[in-house]
């Protein structure tokens, strides 16, 4: 890419500039090359954007050349010299499947990832010298910790989820609930359960607890429960979860640390059995809601007025 910065072109062009000036490329082989870019940006234009225009097509185009030359830039590894060998011996398309099957590799880290990028994020413009290696490493990144958040979270929804485990690709809504099972799993060390799931007989414990504790006892216990916690977790998880800040509780410490109203809020950030979390607030439609639909649940038990 050394070379892109300096001359304000993709590498890719300017391998194929120099190699033509050189007399390195024949006419006939720039004609082939440059008829087989075109072919691959109507092909690309067809496959994967709306009905061509001319702007469609000039991003098909676009598409093909970011390809390509992110594909190069992976032969060749920045060697002009070896670039237009290459280019000569091995043609274009070979370099765009090479750029392609980076592309691909994100299908294979995330699947769920890989839907929400769009091809035209390889899009490269004729001035454009940017690196699209870096660019693709960005993405390619981003794959690995989508993916890791879904395999740590299917692996402690394992032992702390209390209801049907529906798999999201949201990841906020994926964060959310895997903090509410670590969450759990400390209230229910502080308790000294060997349980995994809370019943209303653990929770009344866990809220007596609360209730009859000195909170800076309850705090340094919580300190305690969280060390035995992460010693039982695999290296990679738990460098995870602390690189997302989810082994740092702050929301159950805060809780704690208020200590008022802490039966009525604790509910919210812990994963509790339906069953359980309706039992807690008499709420048929779960989970607390500061008894604001109590009017048409008391409405729903009495008779049709006759």
């Amino acid at each position: 890419m050394r070379i892109a910065e300096l001359r304000n072109h993709p590498f890719l062009l300017l391998v194929l500039k120099d190699g033509e000036s050189e007399g390195y490329f024949t006419p006939e082989f720039m004609h082939k090359t440059k008829q087989q870019l075109i072919d691959m940006s109507l092909r690309i234009a067809s496959d994967n954007l709306s009905i061509i225009y001319a702007d469609q097509i000039r991003k098909g185009c676009e598409i093909v050349l970011g390809m390509s030359n992110l594909g190069l830039l992976e032969l060749c590894d920045n060697d002009t010299d070896k670039a237009k060998d290459i280019i000569k011996n091995q043609g274009i398309v070979y370099c765009f499947r090479a750029g392609w099957a980076k592309y691909a590799q994100l299908k294979k880290v995330s699947p769920s990832y890989f839907e929400e990028i769009s091809i035209c994020s390889y899009a490269l413009a004729t001035n454009d010298i940017s690196d699209i290696r870096l660019m693709h490493k960005a993405l390619a990144d981003e794959g690995y910790k989508s993916a890791k958040l879904l395999q740590v979270y299917k692996s402690i929804a394992a032992n702390y989820c209390a209801n049907t485990l529906f798999i999201d690709n949201d990841e906020e809504l994926l964060m959310f609930e895997l903090q509410k099972f670590l969450n759990s799993a400390i209230a229910l060390l502080l308790i000294d359960s060997e349980r995994t799931v809370f019943t209303s007989s653990l929770y009344d414990q866990l809220n007596t607890y609360f209730t009859n504790t000195d909170k800076e006892l309850i705090l340094a216990k919580v300190e305690a429960c969280i060390e035995s916690f992460i010693e039982k977790l695999s290296v990679s998880t738990k460098g995870y979860l602390r690189d997302i800040n989810l082994l740092d509780f702050v929301e159950l410490k805060g809780l704690i640390s208020q200590q008022e109203n802490i039966s009525i809020y604790i509910q919210e950030i812990l994963e509790l059995p339906i069953t359980v979390a309706n039992e807690l607030n008499d709420d048929f439609d779960g989970g607390y809601d500061f008894h604001a639909d109590d009017e048409d649940d008391i409405a729903y038990l009495r008779p049709d007025a006759p």
